[in-house]
């Protein structure tokens, strides 16, 4: 019989799901060519511009600016994902500033030309906490910069299934997100991993299912707090690809942008 196991996030589940499981993906290669032209042309980016990338993974869209000349420093809290995307950058033959960080500890003073959250990787906290992380960001951009979130769209999530997926190694069990409309809260997404050659069935501990909570803002909410925290201009679109949409509730993202 195989044995049971609760690991967290750090421990195993980061690189399960941004590692292994997103290179199962079909075409995800070509998708992160696309959001990081996307990038560019929305932010007005050049050879050469600073670029800060919060909450990168394993560097995926990182490594991609730094190909494009970008001057890239991107971190991420779970040490074994920037491992990965040092490994990635060397193998690439690019230079990214990588390091162990978490986006709530932020002290960098007007560095950066732009800087992105991908993948939705805001809102991962209580609403003071989140808030607090964009006025961590609006202070690490110089004069003139811009902030870009790549969000779901709140008004249209996409249908989560309960899915099987074959990885290097074994086999992940996910369970669909959940939506707390009442606290626009998409709820973690329970996941199960066999692992065939390890001999065990590997559960998320209860410290990676509440991290894996996000807050789903409407476009007035995030449009609010960017203002509070300092932000001018707020521009809104409903993909991550060009040609830049305009957001409506149909739009497949909310991307926002926002200047300093």
């Amino acid at each position: 019989m195989m044995e049971k196991v609760e690991l967290g996030w750090n421990d195993f589940w980061a690189e399960t799901f941004r590692v292994k499981h997103r290179q199962s993906i079909q075409g995800i290669r070509h998708y992160d060519r696309l959001v990081v032209g996307f990038c560019i042309e929305a932010l007005g980016l050049k050879k050469g511009s600073e670029i800060l990338d919060i909450a990168c993974g394993a560097g995926d869209q990182s490594i991609e600016l730094a190909k494009r000349k970008m001057k890239v420093t991107a971190f991420d809290i779970a040490e074994r994902l920037i491992e990965v995307a040092k490994e990635r950058a060397k193998a690439d033959g690019v230079s990214v500033d990588f390091f162990t960080g978490d986006m709530r500890d932020m002290q960098f003073d007007k560095q950066f030309d732009a800087a992105v959250m991908l993948s939705h990787s805001f809102g991962f906290f209580n609403h003071e906490v989140n808030k607090r992380v964009l006025g961590a960001s609006y202070e690490a951009l110089k004069k003139d910069g811009k902030l870009l979130l790549d969000l779901m769209n709140p008004y249209n999530i996409p249908k989560f299934q309960q899915t099987w997926t074959k990885l290097e190694g074994g086999y992940l069990l996910s369970e669909p997100h959940v939506l707390d409309a009442p606290a626009g809260v998409l709820t973690g997404r329970p996941a199960v991993y066999i692992d065939v050659e390890g001999d065990r069935i590997v559960l998320m501990n209860q410290d990676a299912l509440e991290n894996n909570d996000i807050r789903m803002y409407t476009a007035l909410e995030i449009k609010s707090m960017l203002d509070e925290v300092g932000f001018t201009k707020i521009e809104l679109y409903g993909q991550n690809q060009l040609p830049r949409r305009q957001y409506c509730a149909e739009s497949e993202r909310m991307v926002v942008i926002a200047s300093k």
